[in-house]
């Protein structure tokens, strides 16, 4: 194998590494959050893959968040989130919550930096 080809197989497996470790730091992120501020905490959970986007704005954030406070049953009053500032970028996965025989698909926003109170909304699918 070239040198070439041996930095490319090297640098692929470190991107792959970091991106695993995202994906699992992200996940107990949200399952954090979940244990938290679900009303019922006999509840087990599933994880999309970790994306980003640049399409929510302050505005749609704090709809988000106000709705889920006033009309999402599945969480607690008040329902606790991260604090923020101008974030430019939000990372997202989307989480199949299952409790006894009933399935729930929220998208859950979390701060680009992956911080431990990083959840910033929950969006009802």
């Amino acid at each position: 194998m070239t040198h070439m080809k041996k930095y490319f197989v090297v640098f692929f497996a470190l991107l792959l590494l970091a991106a695993c470790s995202e994906q699992q730091k992200a996940e107990r992120i949200v399952k954090r959050f979940l244990d938290e501020n679900l009303v019922n905490s006999d509840y087990s959970c599933g994880f999309g893959n970790m994306a980003s986007t640049r399409r929510i704005d302050d505005k749609q954030l704090l709809r988000m968040q106000d709705q889920t406070r006033n009309g999402d049953k599945l969480f607690k009053r008040p329902t606790r989130y991260g604090a923020y500032k101008e974030l430019g970028e939000l990372r997202y996965l989307k989480t199949t919550i299952i409790q006894d025989k009933d399935t729930f698909v929220r998208t859950v926003y979390l701060h680009p930096e992956l911080r431990d109170d990083g959840v910033m909304a929950v969006k009802e699918n």
